[in-house]
């Protein structure tokens, strides 16, 4: 007769034995500790400072430097001050009583037969250079003078009786004519350079007058009024 079935699946007269394999894992944590380290300053020890001793030799040496140096720039400043003294500062006044122009014109007139203009101007002009010039390569001798004005400008007076084109084209650096400027009656040819503007009159009481420089119009007006009332004297 067949056997019956529990509900459940067992077989009766059978004995279920149901296993469950278990596992008992037990976990300890193993804490890691670390030695702290302890850091220990080394003490510091300061000792007294100890003055440095200096023997007596050592002294000596050191008193003879000092003195080597004094004696040293003593000299040099014993050889600086004549060079000074034996070279002033210049100053205007230097400048102005250096150069005598009517003395100078009167050694020309004496000794060439020349008359040498002497312009008298106004205060605040003055000479810094005044002679005969035998003409050189040009081959033209004239009397030449030059001036400061009071405005820092420069002229350079020319005088000849022996004027020729190539000396004119020469003494103006090749200027050329642009135009005239009437002084007291008495007609200039004007020349300009990117420089410099020239005064030519020629025929002035038998001589030929160059004024040129970096000056202004009223300066070289000055001047040439003065150079026609010196050589009509």
């Amino acid at each position: 007769m067949p056997q019956q079935q529990d509900v459940d699946g067992a077989v009766p007269g059978t004995d279920a034995v149901s296993q469950t394999p278990s596992t008992d894992v037990s976990s300890k944590d193993t804490p890691s500790s670390t030695e702290p380290v302890s850091a220990s300053s080394a003490p510091v020890t300061s000792g007294d400072s100890q003055k440095m001793v200096v023997t007596a030799a050592q002294a000596k040496r050191l008193n003879q430097s000092v003195k080597g140096m004094i004696i040293s720039v003593a000299a040099t400043i014993a050889v600086v001050i004549p060079v000074l003294l034996l070279n002033p500062p210049s100053n205007e006044n230097t400048y102005q009583n250096r150069v005598d122009v009517p003395m100078t014109a009167q050694q020309v007139v004496e000794d060439l037969d020349f008359k040498a203009a002497s312009p008298t101007l106004p205060e605040g002009w003055y000479p810094n250079f005044a002679r005969w010039n035998a003409g050189g390569t040009a081959g033209v001798p004239h009397w030449e003078v030059g001036y400061v004005t009071p405005n820092d400008g420069f002229i350079w007076m020319r005088q000849t009786a022996k004027a020729n084109p190539t000396w004119i084209a020469q003494v103006t650096e090749n200027a050329q004519v642009s135009g005239q400027r009437t002084v007291d009656g008495q007609v200039w040819e004007m020349r300009e350079t990117e420089k410099e503007t020239t005064y030519v009159a020629e025929g002035l009481n038998g001589y030929t007058v160059t004024l040129s420089g970096p000056a202004s119009l009223e300066d070289l007006d000055t001047l040439a009024r003065a150079v026609q009332d010196s050589l009509s004297s």
